[in-house]
């Protein structure tokens, strides 16, 4: 124990002490100083540390006291009283950038709705685009891509919404169906910025108990300038599986459950007073400023949504006490709460300031207990914004919106943000019912402008039912109740203590006006409106009333204790000229260093700050040492490794300690919900990442690679930084505002945490009692080349009063606390302010050494600059020389600073420095100097009594804003100067003639000769230069003062190559490989009289890359073969089948044994470019007669006599052609990929159904069920494939600069962000390449006077080329025309010839697949660029640029990776795969045995031998078995080849057939790919053999075929009207018919009227014509898309079949009764019998039970219709397809009409229209159902008649009677 306890004792002690130093000095490399108190300091440390460390591993953790907690910590806060240098003087800037938002809409499923007609709408902000409208149906096919363009900074393009939604399309107003919301940010975060082929879950906002609306498949991409687009290859599948691939990021749970957001607005405090619109003013001018002008209210957005607080007249420090309630799925695809406080004002609203939370820092997404939802607070939220100053117009309004860094304080929020998971809907939970009890009594939420204010969509507050409002997604405002507990909130007192050391380098502009400083946190100290302390500010008790407190005792206490009284400013001083630099002025603080003193008070939640600190040194410390290893690297990896192991050592421990003591939290603490779970979330996280890097150190069983560490290690960093960001915000920034007679003119914000101050060292901000250099800067938007406006050293230290003794200890020693005289006791009206006073002053001796500076930022139009440096140091400025002209400039000179004072003690100025800033600039002659860089230094200290060591230079990194501008090779020097002798300092060098001082000797870098060898090819793409084309260039090589120049080109148009082809000079160079200095490319044309014009430059900043080490004589040779076995060529696959008898039959059927899986056809989609397919072929066949006689091979005829059953496909008709060869490629490369392998489906291949299905499915996840997939991978036959890159060629075989590097010319300014990397700056290109190596000592060439440079590369004279141009496709083309299509067509250009393929261009189509291909004749090195560009044909105007990609065709053709014609997978003499290089497999490898001078090749039967190395194989085939063997060596050849990379001496893999895929550009869109071109090129030199044809690729032509369908019977169809007389239901059931695409040829059946059991009888046929291509299982439609297109556009989408039954209305619109949608590739089996069809055979069909029509024919049975996912209906129907050639033989009539008619269906006699029978109708309805009532009720009619007729007459007749009788 006790020995592994002292080893690495010893270690740390080392390792401390470096550390120490390094800390003290950042980014400088070999630079150390001895600190004598730092070595002291560290040494009982490490002793502790090791104790820990000995205790821990006892096992006894437990016990570690705090005392050595804070031991182990140790290393992490290092006594310094200076902060850590900086190099860079600005931060990172917002910049605006471009972005492209491009979304392929593909189809929908599931949609929920009857008989729709689907659009998609997609809005991103106010931008809106919209799909074609497709009818009729719920799974609509679009394919249709969009591009949005935004420019503007990255964080506001991620809160930008993408809101895409389904509409059924009526003719007025359509209705949502669903819609669905992702926040760019979250797409951007996606691998590739990118989701690809992900199902969007569409939900209604208005109503979200309903579940899913259906499901939308979309690609969605965001990328930015020089973002590299994944290309994907889309995949297709029918039964794709939605749910597992829902458009959401990794990790989310596929079912999303609603949630509510609740965000509470409880108060705010310390609003600015001043309500900025106009009118208040003049108001201000009347009444007085008696009150507060401001009337807030919050705005929340979320979401997309926005929800806002009533409006508080009059109040700076509103009480609102509302919540706002979002409702979003959890976890939401949003990432942001935007928060803003506006001031209503009569005219318009202001914005005040605006916040973000981020949801993902306010929560953790683990799964199980580990994860907590989002939760706040209740806490508080600093806001920031403009300046508060009372000025009209606010100059800089965008700073309140959200728009850049916030200026100063403008008071705080306190809020709480809660989320509530809705289990089932959106019920009311207990937590708002809860709160609704609580309710206040609601205020009137309609304010008297608040109608108007909340116009925007989904927040008018409409009286909506409450229900309605709980279920729809709209947001809610209203009242909350607050528990008391939430406000005691313990106020504490905390104190800001400043001293100002130094205020220099201020801005000549800001006048000669007295300046003064300001510092303040919150509003205290502001004074503006903050509360100034000395006056008496009102402090609120937690009653909120506010009372008057007597702070003035308080306050005398502190201030005697300290001696300081109350103040923020510093006395006005005037300021005086900078020595040197008439630009800069400074405030003499010499011994008097001003102090400032602040009171504020803030709730005491500084434990949040504290861990944060904590956690941030820890990712600093790891940030360093990794820095330290990769420096380590250069010099041996061993004692890098060993720095690394122990770098995770400290972490393993540094994250134990803190979790120890993050376990002891204090108790009486106000922890929020989200502080417990960020301390479990600490542990969590640091638990895991300790246990990683225990891993990483203790790997026993793999040793981990160091880049792989470091890898690791930087993931650590990222975590804990994420980690340390601490939402809940406590003690608000501290400004310091630089005030120019009371104007504010310059700022710098500090991070409170930064400057807190805690007893626990490693817990204090990193700044805190450390002097820090701060460089104010402008507030808002920054001019350009805009320069520092004052640098600041000040010493700051914030916390609670009850530290206030420890506030002075950190300063430098030597100091005296001055009062003003006047002071009584801080009571004065005007306290002044103490000073500290330093009364012993140094006299030091500054020397810069500027020695070089590389890769600096051309100012200049000429592409260069005329740099010069000044270097300022405290009030001292001096500047170098200007070199003209460079970019590399070595300026050797050394600046001598004398008698600079600095006051404070001596030892300490030695240890802590003040910096020196050193600004670049470029010289004009006319106009002030540019600004092109700056960076800062330390200076290595010597004081009069050490021992004088040279420095070391060093290079310290220049930035200019954003931009990197190179480095700077200097180092500086700060002698003491001895009061004894003034004159005892180091020697220098004699001057020069003008007063120069060079770097002494012994620090500038020790040179030795080295020699450097130019290989000079040619200049290319040379543009005009003022005006003017080059044509008599030259080029200057320049390294370190030597160099040479080219020959000149004697006429650029006509040869731009070299005459001599190689040079070389000697020239010194730095021994330290670091320390070279760059070599510069010039290229200069010569014009009339001797003129000579610069075209433009490159630098190479680093030689590494070109050094060539010297070789030792010839390599030995080995005398072992090496024998490489090539897989048997198979004996069957040269021998083609003779013709048999089965011959004809073979053209129409396949037999596919399954036993033996011999054969699987198949063929995919290449609209989507699927995956294509392996088709009946055969390897590497030798001559064949006919292509039939390839398709048949004697395992295919073997077979047949077992075969168990022949399927019929097109396929066999199809011929096989370079396309299969495609498909089949496409496919390989996938399952390369691994789509096909993923979630372990290869498993499941072993398929049970006895038939093979020639199917493609749309979606390779899903080939669980694929019957294309062969049984036993081995007994596949294979197609012959290429290679399909993914990118271009170049990217593969590393640009082909094996024999030459391209370099490109620059020319012009790249001074500001626009210019920094244009296209516009490239002016040409070099191409040419360097050696370098020590010189030789003879002093003579190497290899018999040869540049060894030369080796290996070809003569430059002319070569007559033919070229072969394949355009195979072209897809995601951005759209040209305002209708979002484009009509491409191809132009290739060459030199001067132009190739324009105009007339072939593809109407309407982003995704053209062109198979086109061009032959031109080229001579190199004239016509060496070939540029292929891709047009938008237009009728009216020109045409327009869709994008272009440029191909350096030399550099392929003499490419020693060989890529004229790429090497084919199989020899074959002719068909679909023929050999297409002029020269043959053994030709090829004879030439390249000879031109690597490799023995060989050796061929002898079965094997060939190249060098040393044995390749056995078949070289022997029978073609037939009468015929005599014949021997080949053609496939070994090949197969050599194709090895060629393992071949000693060689070492190059040769360029396979391929085809690759380049991005296009256009130049108003740098960096933005517009599209991909599929394409490949051959190259062939005339003076060889010529080759044969070009291959054919012409797409293939879809066939046409027509699809008979016969409706025969419906049963069960569901009864819709309803027989007034009766009640008795019946339907008049009609068909309807039509195959999507072709909707314009709907066909219907007649009517069955009056079913009364849902039956119906038609016999009636549809007859439906169209176009489809076999090998894609896609469908060709083509048709106009409205009627003002002139041209028809092709679209290519899945055959399908609908069928829908209605029922038909005389008077009103028919009734939809139900829909059957067939994909004719794959439908489910028909049921025998209308019994056994249910909805199962359609929802549950699998894979093996699908049949398609394609191969079937012929299909009878039954389905079923459906409507809203219930059976409505089941269909009798055959289907019939015949290709168009049969139908036009065979013709059929449609309905029942000749040829081959139909029978009349016998229908019952009930089935008529009443309309035109009414009388029918009459006898049916009526008669037969109520005959009897009808009798009965005739003969009862009669009979009252008759009694009616017996009353009438009665009393007549009886009177008449009477009358007669009497008579």
């Amino acid at each position: 124990m006790e020995h592994s306890a002292t080893a690495p004792q010893a270690q740390r002690k080392g390792l401390f002490a470096g550390m120490k130093l390094k800390k003290k000095k950042k980014g400088e490399k070999g630079l150390t100083i001895a600190s004598k108190d730092a070595l002291g300091d560290h040494d009982e440390s490490a002793n502790l540390h090791c104790d820990t460390l000995g205790r821990q591993e006892k096992g006894e953790e437990d016990l570690v006291s705090t005392d050595a907690l804070s031991n182990i910590f140790g290393s992490l806060s290092p006594k310094r009283k200076r902060a850590k240098l900086l190099t860079r003087i600005h931060e990172e800037e917002m910049k605006s950038q471009n972005y492209q938002i491009a979304i392929t809409i593909i189809e929908a499923r599931q949609l929920v709705g009857e008989n729709i007609d689907p659009v998609v709408i997609i809005e991103i902000g106010d931008e809106k685009k919209q799909t074609t409208v497709k009818e009729s149906t719920n799974t609509p096919f679009y394919n249709e891509y969009f591009v949005f363009d935004f420019v503007g900074p990255q964080v506001f393009l991620f809160d930008k919404i993408i809101n895409i939604s389904v509409m059924h399309n009526k003719l007025i107003g359509s209705v949502l169906i669903g819609s669905f919301k992702v926040d760019l940010g979250t797409v951007y975060s996606q691998p590739g910025h990118q989701f690809c082929d992900k199902w969007a879950l569409l939900t209604d906002p208005a109503d979200i108990r309903t579940g899913p609306k259906g499901y939308l498949k979309c690609d969605i991409s965001v990328t930015g300038k020089g973002d590299a687009i994944q290309a994907t290859q889309k995949t297709a599948d029918t039964e794709e599986q939605i749910e597992k691939n829902l458009l959401i990021p990794k990790g989310f749970p596929s079912e999303r459950p609603w949630a509510r957001f609740y965000v509470r607005i409880y108060k705010a405090e310390g609003l600015p007073k001043m309500n900025s619109s106009i009118m208040a003013n003049v108001t201000k001018a009347f009444i007085g400023d008696s009150k507060d002008l401001v009337d807030p209210y919050v705005v929340v957005m979320f979401a997309g949504q926005m929800g806002r607080t009533t409006v508080q007249k009059n109040c700076a420090d509103p009480v609102w006490h509302e919540q706002i309630i979002f409702k979003e799925m959890f976890p939401p695809l949003c990432r942001r709460v935007k928060i803003q406080v506006w001031d209503e004002g009569s005219m318009n609203d202001v914005a005040l300031a605006t916040h973000f939370i981020d949801l993902k820092k306010i929560s953790n997404e683990q799964d199980g207990d580990k994860g907590f939802l989002p939760t706040f607070g209740p806490a508080w939220i600093n806001l920031y914004g403009s300046p508060r100053n009372h000025s009209l117009m606010d100059d800089h309004q965008e700073l309140n919106e959200g728009f850049g860094e916030g200026v100063s304080f403008r008071g705080r929020l306190f809020i709480e943000i809660a989320v509530e998971i809705l289990s089932g809907g959106a019920r009311e939970s207990k937590f708002s019912s809860i709160i609704k009890d609580i309710k206040l009594p609601t205020k009137d939420f309609k304010t008297s402008k608040g109608k108007d204010k909340t116009e925007k969509p989904g927040e008018d507050r409409k009286s909506v039912s409450p229900s309605d409002k709980m279920n729809s997604t709209e947001v809610e405002v209203e009242p909350f109740d607050v528990p008391s507990e939430i406000y005691e909130e313990k106020i504490e007192e905390f104190l800001l203590f400043g001293t100002f050391f130094e205020a220099t380098m201020i801005d000549r502009k800001v006048g000669d006006k007295p300046v003064t400083f300001e510092v303040s946190v919150g509003n205290f100290g502001n004074i503006t409106d903050g509360m100034s302390a000395g006056v008496g500010g009102k402090k609120k008790t937690h009653d909120g009333e506010a009372e008057e407190s007597l702070l003035h005792e308080g306050e005398d206490e502190i201030s005697h204790e300290l001696g300081v009284p109350m103040i923020s400013t510093t006395p006005p001083e005037k300021p005086l000229v900078t020595g040197g630099n008439r630009n800069y002025q400074y405030l003499p603080y010499d011994e008097r260093k001003p102090c400032i003193f602040v009171k504020s008070y803030w709730g005491e939640q500084t434990f949040r700050l504290y861990s944060s600190n904590t956690l941030e040194k820890m990712a600093d410390h790891l940030e360093e040492s990794l820095e330290q290893v990769k420096d380590l690297i250069k010099v041996s990896e061993a004692v890098s490794e060993e720095k690394m192991r122990m770098t995770l050592n400290e972490f393993v421990n540094h994250s134990r300690a803190f979790i120890t003591i993050a376990e002891k939290k204090p108790k009486g603490l106000h922890y929020t919900a989200l502080d417990k779970k960020r301390l479990m979330l600490f542990k969590q996280e640091l638990e895991a990442m300790s246990n990683d890097a225990k891993g990483i150190v203790q790997q026993q069983k793999k040793k981990m690679p160091l880049d792989e560490m470091i890898r690791e290690t930087q993931n650590f960093i990222d975590k804990i930084r994420f980690l340390a960001d601490e939402p809940q915000n406590t003690v608000p920034d501290v400004f310091i505002w630089m005030l120019s007679s009371n104007k504010r003119v310059a700022y710098a914000r500090v991070p409170a945490k930064n400057i807190l101050y805690s007893p626990a060292k490693e817990q204090r901000g990193k700044d805190c009692g450390k002097i820090k250099t701060h460089f104010l800067k402008l507030p808002g938007k920054r001019p350009l080349g805009w320069t520092v406006q004052a640098k600041v050293d000040i010493y700051l230290w914030l916390g609670p009063a009850s530290y206030a003794h420890s506030i002075m200890e950190n300063l430098p020693v030597g100091y005296e606390t001055e009062f003003p005289s006047n002071t009584n006791s801080g009571h004065s009206v005007v306290p002044s302010p103490a000073c500290l006073l330093y009364k012993t002053p140094h006299l030091f001796q500054l020397r810069a050494h500027m020695y070089q500076a590389r890769g600096l930022i051309a100012a200049d139009s000429t592409g260069l600059s005329d740099p010069f440096a000044k270097v300022t140091f405290t009030s001292h400025c001096q500047t170098t020389r200007i070199i003209s002209q460079t970019l590399s400039p070595t300026w050797n000179q050394m600046l001598l600073f004398n008698r600079v004072v600095l006051h404070g003690d001596r030892e300490e100025i030695a240890q802590f420095p003040p910096e020196i800033v050193i600004e670049l600039y470029d010289d004009d002659a006319v106009g002030k100097a540019e600004y092109i860089g700056s960076t800062v230094a330390a200076p290595v200290v010597r004081l009069a009594d050490q021992n004088y060591r040279p420095p070391k230079l060093a290079y310290h990194p220049v930035y200019c804003g954003n931009l990197s501008g190179g480095d700077l090779l200097a180092t500086f020097e700060l002698l003491e100067i001895p009061e004894s002798d003034p004159d005892r300092l180091p020697p220098l060098d004699p001057p020069d003639v003008g007063q120069i001082y060079p770097v002494p000797a012994n620090i500038r870098p020790v040179l030795s000769k080295y020699r450097v060898e130019v290989l000079f090819w040619g200049v290319r793409e040379l543009k005009k230069v003022q005006l003017l084309s080059v044509d008599r260039p030259q080029v200057l090589i320049e390294c370190a003062g030597k160099g040479v120049k080219s020959s000149v080109i004697q006429s650029y148009k006509k040869n731009p190559n070299f005459s001599g082809l190689a040079d070389w000079f000697e020239v010194e160079l730095p021994e330290n490989e670091l320390l070279h200095p760059p070599l510069s490319i010039c290229v200069v044309d010569w014009r009339a009289f001797g003129r000579s014009t610069l075209v433009g430059t490159h630098t190479i900043n680093c030689l590494k890359q070109f050094l060539c080490k010297t070789q030792l004589g010839p390599q030995t040779t080995r005398n072992r073969l090496d024998i490489v076995e090539i897989g048997k060529v198979s004996p069957e696959s040269s021998q083609p089948a003779e013709l048999s008898q089965e011959e004809p039959f073979l053209a129409d059927l396949i037999y596919a044994e399954v036993e033996q899986g011999t054969c699987t056809v198949v063929e995919p989609d290449p609209y989507i470019a699927t995956p294509p397919a392996t088709e009946p072929e055969h390897h590497a066949s030798e001559p064949g007669k006919d292509r039939k006689q390839r398709d048949m091979k004697k395992s295919i005829r073997r077979s047949t006599k077992r075969r168990k059953r022949t399927i019929a496909d097109e396929s066999a008709e199809n011929v096989i052609d370079w396309w299969s060869k495609y498909y089949a490629s496409v496919l390989k490369m996938q399952k390369v990929k691994g789509i096909f392998s993923s979630e372990g489906k290869r498993e499941d291949n072993k398929q049970t159904s006895d038939h093979i299905a020639l199917i493609i499915e749309e979606d390779p996840e899903k080939k669980k069920k694929d019957k294309t997939l062969k049984r036993k991978e081995k007994e596949t036959p294979n197609l012959a494939t290429l290679q399909i890159y993914e990118g271009d060629l170049e990217s593969e075989f590393n640009n082909f600069e094996d024999w030459v590097k391209t370099f490109q010319l620059l020319r012009g300014k790249s001074n500001d962000e626009v210019h920094a990397d244009s296209e516009d700056r490239i002016i040409g290109k070099f191409k040419g390449s360097f050696c370098i190596y020590p010189s030789p000592e003879d002093g003579n060439l190497l290899d018999g006077g040869q540049p060894r440079i030369l080796q290996g590369i070809p003569p430059n004279h002319s070569v007559n080329v033919l070229i072969r141009v394949y355009i195979v496709a072209a897809f995601n083309l951005s759209p040209a025309d305002p209708d979002g299509k484009s009509d491409p067509y191809i132009v290739l250009r060459l030199g001067n010839t132009e190739i324009k393929d105009r007339e072939k261009y593809i109407p309407k189509q982003l995704n053209p697949v062109f198979g086109r291909s061009f032959e031109i004749q080229a001579t190199f090195p004239k016509d060496s660029l070939l540029t292929v560009q891709i047009y938008d044909h237009d009728f009216v105007g020109t045409d327009d640029l869709i994008g272009e990609t440029k191909i350096d065709l030399e550099n392929r053709f003499y490419s020693r990776h060989r890529a004229t014609c790429g090497l084919q997978s199989q020899y074959e003499i002719e068909g679909y795969n023929a050999w297409r290089d002029a020269t043959k497999p053994s030709e090829i490898l004879t030439k390249l045995c000879k031109d690597y001078r490799i023995s060989g090749p050796f061929m002898r039967p079965g094997e060939i031998q190249v060098g040393t190395k044995v390749f056995k194989g078949q070289t022997v085939f029978t073609e037939d078995e009468n015929e005599e063997p014949v021997e080949s060596y053609e496939h070994l050849s090949l197969k050599v080849l194709c090895a060629w990379e393992e071949i000693p001496g060689a070492g190059y893999k040769l360029v396979p057939e391929h085809i690759e895929t380049r991005p296009l550009y256009h130049k108003d869109k740098p960096g933005m790919e517009q599209g991909r071109v599929q394409m490949w090129v051959d190259m062939f030199p005339k003076d060889m053999p010529l080759p044969g044809p070009p291959v054919d690729i012409s797409p293939r032509k879809p066939k046409g075929y027509e699809l008979r369908v016969i409706i025969w019977n419906t049963e069960d169809v569901i009864l819709e009207d309803e027989n007034i007389f009766t009640g008795q239901k019946s339907s008049d059931i009609y068909v309807k018919g039509w195959i999507k695409g072709l909707e314009e040829d709907k066909q219907e059946t007649d009517v069955h009227y009056n079913s009364l059991t849902g039956e119906g009888n038609f016999n009636w046929r549809f007859v439906f014509p169209f176009h489809y291509l076999p090998a894609e299982k896609q469908m060709v439609v083509s048709k106009r898309e409205n009627i003002f297109s002139l041209e028809k556009t092709e679209r290519k989408i899945p055959a399908e079949l609908v069928l829908q039954v209605w029922d038909f209305e005389r008077l009103s619109s028919d009734d939809f009764l139900g829909t059957l949608e067939l994909n004719l590739n794959g439908f489910p089996q028909a049921a025998k019998t209308a019994k056994s069809c249910d909805l199962g055979m359609v929802m549950a069909a699998s894979e093996e039970n699908k049949i398609s029509v394609f191969q079937q024919k012929r299909v009878r049975g039954w389905w079923p219709f459906i409507k809203a996912g219930e059976l409505t209906g089941k269909v009798e129907a055959e289907f019939h397809l015949v290709t168009a050639e049969e139908a036009e033989k065979n013709p059929v009539g449609k309905a029942r009409k000749e040829p081959e008619p139909l029978e009349k269906p016998n229908r019952p006699d009930t089935s008529f229209s009443w309309f035109v029978n009414p009388f029918k109708c009459l006898y049916h309805l009526i008669w037969r159902n109520y005959k009897k009532y009808i009798i009965i009720g005739i003969i009862l009619l009669i009979l009252v008649v008759f009694l009616v007729l017996f009353i009438y007459t009665l009393p007549g007749a009886i009177s008449q009677k009477i009358v007669i009788g009497k008579s």
